[in-house]
């Protein structure tokens, strides 16, 4: 059976202002986590050969840096004349790569949040965060899940629901290129969904404009 959606609901004064301070804070927490955890997956300042990684972080470092040099060739020849030049443009990359990887992740979690506010995704995963109705069913049916993983199978949970969405949603829930290489840290995770779960936002959950909003504060911080 189809669910109607419930109608929109424009977000007050203060509701907005709580978004902008949510999404900038987001942007910056995003931005230095990933940053720091991409360097700890893949030891990105130490030679390959030498970095003792396993299969699965050598071969996605491999993927990145394929990437990453790929991206410099196409570069016009007077922006790399020096390695120093090189080097400036690979940082430069990698830094898009992670804050592609990091909005990708924040719009993710928004969309859903707005799913659940229009009664169009159950059960709920994002509101009420560790403490929601679909993340308490998987502890209950699934404990093998939590037992020993760091997000308490949170994490899986989310990226479960990601997959399935992306069967209706392929433009936001789909492939996501590069960002796909970016490693979250689990403190990351757990720090955007509990963000958003405020409940200063709650009125934000419900007004068509939040996600163009959300853009807007991201990209302007």
């Amino acid at each position: 059976m189809t669910m109607k959606p419930l109608d929109p609901v424009a977000m007050k004064p203060e509701e907005k202002k709580a978004l902008s301070a949510a999404i900038r804070g987001l942007r910056t927490h995003l931005l230095d986590g990933l940053h720091s955890e991409t360097e700890q997956t893949y030891l990105l300042s130490i030679d390959a050969a030498k970095a003792g990684l396993d299969e699965v972080a050598r071969e996605r470092r491999a993927r990145l840096e394929g990437w990453i040099d790929e991206q410099v060739r196409a570069l016009p020849e007077k922006q790399v004349r020096k390695d120093s030049d090189r080097e400036a443009a690979k940082q430069r990359l990698r830094r898009d790569a992670e804050k592609q990887a990091a909005y990708t992740l924040l719009t993710r979690v928004i969309m859903l949040r707005l799913l659940e506010a229009a009664g169009l995704h159950k059960p709920a995963i994002v509101t009420g965060a560790w403490e929601s109705r679909g993340f308490k069913e998987l502890r209950e049916l699934a404990p093998g899940l939590v037992r020993g993983d760091r997000s308490e199978g949170y994490a899986y949970l989310l990226q479960l629901v990601f997959e399935d969405l992306a069967i209706e949603l392929p433009g936001l829930y789909g492939h996501a290129g590069v960002g796909e290489l970016i490693p979250v840290p689990v403190d990351t995770w757990r720090h955007v969904v509990e963000t958003l779960d405020d409940p200063a936002l709650k009125g934000c959950w419900t007004d068509d404009m939040t996600l163009g909003w959300v853009y807007q504060y991201w990209n302007d911080p």
